[in-house]
């Protein structure tokens, strides 16, 4: 099943925030998923700040290993600073291991607004 991501722009703050409405269940998931996320952000010619809503997304654990590497290559490539919010156990779980495995970015806020706060504060600490 091809899910779709709504993005919005935050002009104020420069940071992109995306609403993936997914379940990641096979290979072809991940593609599809990866390239919609490839689709928008290549149009920003830089990596990107984001904040990612994960109130509808979801990852077989069946997939769970080649999803983080989608994820990582996703966070490594396109993202400069990020946080998630909202995710469930299993996405967390599976998000910590993808960030240790591939040494991508882990950061979780409770709210969309702590979130650009974190991002804000990131931005501080490396002096961009």
């Amino acid at each position: 099943m091809t899910g779709t991501i709504d993005f919005k722009y935050d002009d104020t703050n420069d940071i992109v925030i995306a609403v993936p409405r997914w379940t990641i269940a096979s290979e072809e998931d991940c593609e599809a998923w990866y390239g919609q996320w490839v689709a928008q952000l290549s149009k920003y010619g830089r990596k990107v700040d984001c904040v990612v809503v994960l109130d509808a997304f979801h990852v077989d654990a069946r997939i769970a290993s080649a999803w983080g590497e989608y994820r990582a290559k996703l966070n490594t490539g396109y993202f400069r600073h990020s946080f998630r919010v909202h995710a469930d156990p299993t996405v967390k779980l599976f998000i910590q291991t993808s960030g240790v495995r591939f040494n991508a970015a882990t950061g979780e806020a409770p709210t969309v607004e702590d979130a650009i706060a974190g991002i804000l504060a990131a931005r501080t600490k490396a002096g961009s």
